[in-house]
């Protein structure tokens, strides 16, 4: 194996963890360098990386949403080693809510002192915070790309990529995405071989085909939409089969058409027409997945009209046919 003339020597990688992280947006990464690490040994290759757990908090011991505790060497308050790659795991958005502001001081502080830094799942919205992907095209959990993209209009949040490139910024969506952004990286520094061989070892893809939004919803969860939205789904979801406009809906709520607009476009980012195409998106996906009914009535019951009208919307958000995808996502039985 050989590094194909990319760079060589001991590179400091931080993944830095918060409370409440989710074990694998940790592990992932850390066994994809860790990995190369022997790889590179056995072929007497003289480049290596050290991972350094580090804690956003003051305490060393943290503990994953699992409920496993993480032993930290190191807290953002007593660094003292250069950092090349630092990536920051997702939490739960509720502990940000609440966590210390050092961590964002401290994440623009080093922003000019690192080679990379990147982000696994919700860890973008930690970036965010410290005003680090303003002008980014950015990814992160497809759940909570409409809340980033929301909280943060100034960036540009693609959901479709498992992980995205913005010079010196790197983002990744959900929790496994993280092993994709890791192996790109380490792509990045020894070569394809060297890659390869690890994405071979942890059964992995080296550029895992497809995209994000084929694994989730085309809207965010229920209980993350406002109570205005949660309204309007409620009157939809029974009438996904028939020919709703947006004056139907607005008669529904007693508001005007242009009032209802405004405010569904304010409080869900975006217009009444696009909800409803992925209100029956969704649908079609739960229909293909758990039951045996045809793509032609599928495409009916969800208000598609024709099987043709349903290929199409499905190969512009999920880059898939309705029959890939049923074949693909459908449990055995």
């Amino acid at each position: 194996m050989k590094t194909a003339g990319k760079m060589k020597g001991t590179k400091n990688i931080v993944l830095l963890v918060l409370p409440q992280v989710q074990l694998l947006d940790i592990a992932g990464p850390c066994d994809v360098f860790t990995s190369a690490n022997r790889f590179m040994m056995n072929d007497q290759i003289d480049s290596e990386y050290r991972i350094y757990l580090v804690s956003g908090t003051a305490d060393k011991i943290l503990y994953s949403s699992s409920g496993m505790p993480i032993t930290c060497g190191h807290t953002i308050y007593d660094i003292d080693f250069p950092v090349d790659t630092l990536l920051v795991g997702g939490t739960d958005l509720t502990v940000l809510d609440n966590i210390n502001t050092d961590i964002y001081t401290f994440l623009r502080n080093i922003m000019g002192k690192v080679r990379r830094m990147g982000s696994v799942c919700t860890g973008a919205f930690v970036l965010a915070g410290a005003g680090l992907l303003n002008g980014k095209k950015v990814t992160t959990h497809w759940k909570f790309a409409d809340i980033l993209q929301k909280s943060y209009p100034e960036l540009e949040v693609n959901v479709n990529p498992f992980f995205i490139h913005d010079q010196q910024i790197y983002t990744s969506g959900g929790v496994t995405s993280g092993m994709d952004l890791a192996l790109a990286l380490l792509e990045e520094d020894f070569g394809q071989p060297t890659a390869s061989e690890v994405a071979r070892h942890l059964v992995l893809y080296l550029r895992r085909p497809g995209i994000q939004t084929q694994f989730g919803s085309a809207l965010p969860d229920y209980d993350m939409m406002s109570r205005f939205i949660k309204e309007v789904r409620n009157l939809l979801k029974h009438r996904l089969g028939e020919n709703v406009s947006i004056e139907d809906m607005s008669e529904a709520m007693n508001m005007s058409v242009r009032n209802f607009s405004r405010v569904f476009l304010k409080e869900s980012g975006i217009t009444p027409g696009r909800f409803l195409e992925k209100m029956r998106l969704d649908q079609a996906k739960n229909m293909l997945e758990y039951t045996d009914m045809s793509i032609d009535m599928i495409a009916a019951q969800c208000g598609f009209g024709s099987a043709v009208s349903l290929r199409r919307l499905f190969m512009k958000h999920i880059s898939l046919s309705p029959s890939q995808y049923r074949k693909a996502f459908k449990g055995t039985e």
